[in-house]
């Protein structure tokens, strides 16, 4: 519930919440969404084979009420929240998933004899040393967990009225419980779980039966396609052979779209009046108070600060002005714009200046002074787990200090011969970095920084390997800390007009009749999006474009779309090139799907074609033109060793279940051709003691058991999402 964290000393947020709770504590909610989404609604999915009406699982309004708690947040840290399209898509299916596993555990535990009790949520999860993730969450600040804060916040809750005590119990206690259920549930499975002795037993084994073979393989990969021929004749048969397999079984409707972009460029005109009106924001920006409130009302990207580190967008409130100071050289701007920030003063703004395809404005916001260091090195990468290696790896970084020390002026080259950090040995880097103490570097790199005289040349020891450093300066350095209003420069309407009606009369008549060569005509390239799911319907690289969607999810192969434009810049034209539907698949819908399976099918023909009687592995090998090779294997193995790729449970299979010294006859696998000599097999030694293999069980079984479970209950649950097909399809 890291949605309603931090809000505990928000008194204005506070209030709101409270009131919503009140409301809703009197109104039943089934009347307050049929207020808000009215009646003769369409359903929003499936579960049970029961369809989810939003009336009864509120869906939309948790969605807006997440989003609105996120806005509140934000608002009381003076911030802004800004999301686009692809964090709202992201906030819509952390709701959904939610409500899906809430329906799942609560089906489950309402057949199960567990409870949480007043003095366990409480005293345990509530007020306790190590409470639940959900108090975690709204107690954390700055990193850190305020146990202190609980009760008075708690307690400030509980003498505010009944609303504010059905608020308390819809938005902490209640998920509360769940998540401890939840938690109950699920150690329940895990320590219920069993490693029998027939389990251990069979584990043993197919560990230690062993084989030693000598064989041969031909990858259907490394067969060009244009040695076999697939008909229409051949997809049907195997499609006939096929089509009922689990496999092929469609779980919603999916399309493969052609498409190709026209690019629309901005006209001189649409320059200038870009430009105008950026000098006209230039004075109000100038007047602004609230510099975070102005970026993120105008600017065409504000700065997002609530990325994580995988680059994955986390809900969080977003910083639209930098927390850090702007560093010339960073490369956000031209060398130009850095010298003009640099000499600019607090409440200058700067431009507006075209940078790339923006027009930007800077605002000093304010000036700031850093004690930093500035250092150059060049990292050697080494492990510890390698002790030969790392001595190695030492002993190379010591000899390049003897050589610089001897004569600085290469380090510059060594840096870009040897240093293995990709953060300072790119051109222009030349091993340097420059820092303060907050910096989130290894402290044996910033104590060199700090603490080792301006001059000092050593080798630094840290998780990474080993630094060859230089000290090279340290002191105070100014900085200025800004505000950046982006603008694109975009064709207006009537240079659209006129490239609309351009790519109407020049391609879209002409694609029509003949898709391809209009394309090589106008000398485009036809891309083609494979499988675009009705839930989630991006098309390659025009992304989720409702009106193309709609088109081809309601249109029949082979259609072209009129031009949609995707973008101010980009119009698009779409040709459905296949359309597959829920449940068994057409024959039209799935055979280019079903082509690559023929195509194997066609090249094991080739080559077992080419093997005729051949049943020497060596002849074999030189009549596809492989190579045969020894190799060494076990029963649980489920391939060949360093075979990537498919697993070969036939394969695997084949070799134990023929005699040793004889050979295989060819067959296919999953990955090509084999053929296989048993030069001997050994059964694994007798035993009584399997206790290796029930502790291995026990703990693989264990690792998975909720992720097992979630799969299970949704498995059996068959839901259905239809969010995103309701609004697409006409049928």
């Amino acid at each position: 519930m890291a949605v309603i964290g931090k809000i505990r000393e928000k008194s204005t947020l506070l209030v709101i919440f409270v009131g919503l709770g009140l409301l809703l504590f009197i109104i039943p909610f089934d009347r307050i969404a049929n207020f808000m989404y009215g009646t003769g609604e369409q359903p929003i999915g499936s579960i049970d084979d029961n369809p989810m009406m939003d009336s009864q699982w509120h869906y939309n309004y948790k969605v807006d009420s997440t989003i609105a708690t996120y806005r509140q947040q934000a608002a009381q840290r003076g911030q802004v929240l800004v999301l686009d399209e692809q964090q709202n898509e992201q906030i819509k299916n952390q709701v959904w998933g939610q409500m899906i596993l809430d329906y799942l555990y609560g089906k489950e535990l309402a057949e199960v004899p567990l409870k949480v009790g007043k003095k366990e949520l409480n005293d345990v999860l509530i007020y306790g040393d190590e409470p639940s993730k959900i108090i975690k969450d709204m107690f954390t600040y700055d990193g850190v967990f305020r146990k202190d804060s609980v009760k008075p916040y708690i307690d400030k809750v509980l003498v505010a009225g009944k609303g504010a005590k059905a608020w308390l119990f819809m938005n902490v206690e209640e998920p509360i419980r769940k998540e401890r259920l939840r938690e109950k549930y699920n150690k329940m499975a895990k320590y219920g779980i069993y490693v029998t002795e027939q389990d251990a037993r069979r584990e043993y084994i197919a560990k230690n039966t062993k084989a030693n073979i000598y064989y041969t393989f031909k990858e259907f990969s490394t067969i060009p396609d244009t040695v076999v021929t697939v008909t229409d004749e051949d997809l049907k048969k195997y499609y006939d052979e096929h089509k009922n397999e689990e496999k092929w079984k469609q779980e919603t409707e999916t399309r493969t779209i052609d498409y190709v972009t026209f690019k629309i460029v901005p006209s001189q005109e649409d320059k200038e009046r870009a430009m105008a009106n950026m000098e006209r924001l230039k004075k109000s920006f100038q007047k602004a108070t609230n510099d975070s409130m102005f970026v993120a009302n105008n600017a065409a990207t504000p700065i997002d600060a609530s990325k994580s580190n995988n680059g994955q967008f986390t809900i969080n409130s977003i910083d639209v002005l930098p927390k850090e100071p702007y560093k010339p050289g960073s490369g956000s701007f031209s060398v130009e714009t850095d010298e003009l920030i640099q000499n600019a003063k607090k409440g200058d703004v700067i431009g507006p200046i075209a940078e790339g395809n923006k027009l930007i404005l800077v605002k000093i916001t304010d000036e700031v002074t850093k004690n930093e260091a500035t250092v150059r090195h060049i990292l050697i990468k080494a492990d510890k787990a390698d002790e030969a290696g790392y001595k190695k790896k030492k002993a190379f970084a010591d000899s390049l200090l003897r050589v610089l020390k001897a004569d600085r002026s290469k380090f510059n080259d060594f840096v870009y011969k040897y240093s293995e950090d990709p953060g300072s040995n790119q051109p222009g880097k030349d091993g340097k970095y420059t820092f303060d103490k907050d910096i989130n570097f290894v402290q044996e790199f910033k104590d060199f920084g700090f603490d080792k005289p301006v001059g000092a040349l050593d080798i630094v020891e840290t998780s990474f390997g080993f630094h060859i450093m230089e000290n090279m300066e340290r002191g105070d350095n100014n900085y200025k800390m800004i505000a950046v209003v982006d603008a694109d420069v975009k064709p207006s309407k009537a240079t659209q007009e006129i490239a609309y009606a351009d790519v109407v009369d020049s391609f879209h008549s002409k694609a029509k009749k003949d898709f391809d060569k209009a394309t090589e005509e106008a000398g485009k390239e036809i891309k083609t999006a494979e499988n675009v799911r009705v839930d989630n319907p991006y098309i390659g690289e025009i992304g989720k474009n409702m009106a193309l969607a709609k088109w081809n999810f309601n249109h029949e192969p082979g259609s072209v779309s009129d031009p949609e434009f995707v973008s101010h810049e980009i119009i698009a034209v779409t040709r459905l090139k296949s359309a597959t539907h829920e449940g068994v698949p057409d024959f039209e819908g799935v055979k280019d799907l079903m082509r690559p399976y023929v195509v194997k099918e066609k090249k094991a023909e080739y080559l077992l074609t080419k093997i005729g009687s051949a049943t020497d592995v060596d002849e074999i090998s030189t009549l596809v033109g492989s190579s045969a090779q020894p190799a060494d294997i076990t029963l649980a193995m489920d391939n060949l060793p360093g075979l990537a790729g498919a697993i070969e449970p036939k394969l695997i299979g084949t070799i134990f279940a023929t005699e040793s010294g004889t050979t295989t006859k060819p067959f296919k696998g999953n990955n090509g051709v084999y053929a296989v000599k048993i030069n001997s097999k050994t059964p694994a030694p007798e035993t009584q003691d399997y206790s290796t293999e029930k502790a291995s069980l026990l703990a693989e079984w264990r690792t998975d058991v909720e992720s097992k479970i979630i799969e299970a209950l949704a498995k059996s649950a068959d839901f259905k999402d239809w969010r995103m097909k309701r609004q697409i399809m006409n049928r």
